[in-house]
């Protein structure tokens, strides 16, 4: 839901947003930003099982579409599947597998991936490419962090212990691959579910408390009157610790269909929800790579 406001947010200021759902084992992201009629023939599984066989770009052109939304730019959806899935679960099993070539040289899924992901960018020339990734430690969220040259990773939280248990593992499996530098520049925390009453400002300040006892080994150790670019105070509202919001909101929460919530969306409503990570984007797209 997330994504779908901010593709629309950038699409309203005149971006020409490319989304990729991602989320391949549980998708439904076509379905907020395009009506049934509008789904394209194919997705991003169809055309990782047909490049096993070297048909990928056959797919190619069928496998995107333009959402039908009122906006100054444009956005570019590319669904998980198509208009039919067939034989979808049978499909999902191919996903993963390496493409082997005529040298017997084989080819991860990831790198087919970013392969998918240039062609692309090439076809549609976006400003921003937003992903959908699978929620949780799999494939698909490595790829995206660590193959795919992501800009930006959003980690969404909600406050609660249990929110912490899988980012702790991972971040433990960043730090002793030492790839750790490489990839906290890119994160930032976005609050879900965040009250829209006085509770606000107290469920902020226990998930940044808890966000920065998570991020606080990825800083550096800066000695008294040194300075360093990476390094954070825990009320530092620029940190990637500080979580930008979410706000609860009774319109948006518990849709039973995001796709026509999203024809008949409100701009103040979007901003009051979304606008912080709104803006959040629009700075970064702002920087020298695309978010």
């Amino acid at each position: 839901t997330a994504l779908a406001a901010s593709a629309w947010a950038l699409a309203r200021a005149g971006k020409r947003v490319l989304v990729m759902d991602l989320d391949l084992e549980s998708p439904g992201l076509s379905s907020a930003l395009l009506p049934i009629d509008r789904q394209p023939k194919y997705g991003i599984t169809d055309w990782l099982v047909e490049d096993l066989v070297d048909n990928g770009n056959v797919i190619l052109s069928d496998m995107y579409t333009t959402s039908n939304l009122t906006t100054a730019g444009e956005i570019y959806l590319v669904p998980a599947h198509g208009n039919d899935p067939g034989e979808y679960v049978s499909k999902l099993g191919r996903v993963w597998m390496p493409k082997v070539d005529t040298k017997m040289g084989a080819e991860p899924w990831s790198a087919r991936l970013t392969r998918l992901l240039n062609s692309l960018e090439e076809h549609i020339r976006p400003d921003a490419v937003l992903i959908d990734s699978r929620a949780g430690i799999d494939e698909v969220a490595a790829a995206c962090v660590t193959d795919l040259g992501a800009h930006t990773i959003l980690i969404f939280a909600i406050q609660g212990q249990q929110t912490w248990t899988g980012y702790r593992a991972l971040f433990s499996h960043w730090q002793q691959r030492g790839v750790i530098t490489n990839i906290r520049g890119r994160l930032q925390l976005v609050a879900g579910l965040v009250p829209d009453d006085e509770r606000r400002l107290e469920y902020l300040a226990a998930l940044r408390a808890d966000a920065y006892d998570l991020f606080a080994d990825t800083y550096d150790y800066v000695e008294p009157g040194a300075i360093s670019e990476w390094n954070f105070e825990e009320v530092d509202d620029n940190a990637p610790h500080t979580p930008l919001p979410i706000r609860w909101n009774r319109g948006w929460y518990g849709l039973l269909s995001l796709q026509q919530r999203m024809v008949q969306v409100d701009e103040n409503e979007v901003q009051s929800v979304y606008g912080e990570l709104i803006e959040f984007l629009n700075r970064s797209l702002t920087q020298e790579q695309p978010a």
